[in-house]
């Protein structure tokens, strides 16, 4: 984690979450993360299998260009690896752990704006992890300039075990050959990315 906001946040839900796997929805409170609420976003799968953005912070708004809200998630994303993502974030909820990416997020023009995704599953009752709450943070500091849609590229995608002491470590378990996918147990390499096998099950 590179960036104070990643940390924040996923301080504040290990917190939260206690023993648990992850916390409810109705847990989270927007008072006690109100340094970092423009870069906070929630999302939720629907019935129809879609992630969607329930909600989404003023600056990740401006930095990609456009309102968020009820938009599908892979609609932030380079349409060459939509389905990757939506397939990380299905992962997310399944195995119930953290996941942090490296993505840049380009305009029209090719401009370059580094950042930092951190994604964790939610309940939303006792028996439906079906949220996402997450942060997007940019790594430089410097505000991209607006009138521009951006979308999002990841750089590396790293599943994390999140431990009763409260660290994180990168999943080590052996990662299936190049371009070969197994969401059964949730590895894979594919280009550029790497999901390692982990995550919660209680």
């Amino acid at each position: 984690m590179q960036h104070k906001t990643t940390e924040t946040v996923f301080n504040y839900f290990n917190a939260l979450r206690a023993e648990r796997s992850a916390p409810l929805r109705s847990e989270i409170d927007p008072a006690a993360l109100k340094t970092v609420l423009p870069d906070i976003f929630i999302l939720e799968k629907k019935r129809d299998g879609v992630v969607r953005f329930r909600l989404a912070g003023t600056r990740i708004c401006a930095i990609l260009g456009r309102e968020l809200r009820e938009r599908a998630f892979t609609e932030i994303w380079d349409e060459a690896v939509g389905h990757r993502m939506r397939l990380a974030a299905d992962a997310v909820l399944a195995s119930r752990s953290a996941l942090e990416i490296a993505v840049t997020a380009f305009d029209d023009e090719g401009n370059a704006t580094p950042l930092e995704m951190l994604m964790l599953p939610l309940f939303s009752n006792e028996e439906h992890c079906d949220r996402i709450f997450g942060s997007l943070a940019m790594l430089d500091n410097i505000m991209p300039a607006e009138g521009y849609t951006r979308y999002l590229t990841p750089a590396d995608l790293v599943f994390m075990s999140v431990e009763a002491d409260g660290s994180a470590r990168p999943m080590t378990s052996p990662v299936p050959p190049r371009n070969v996918m197994s969401f059964g147990n949730l590895a894979k390499r594919v280009t550029h990315l790497r999901v390692f096998e982990g995550g919660r099950r209680d």
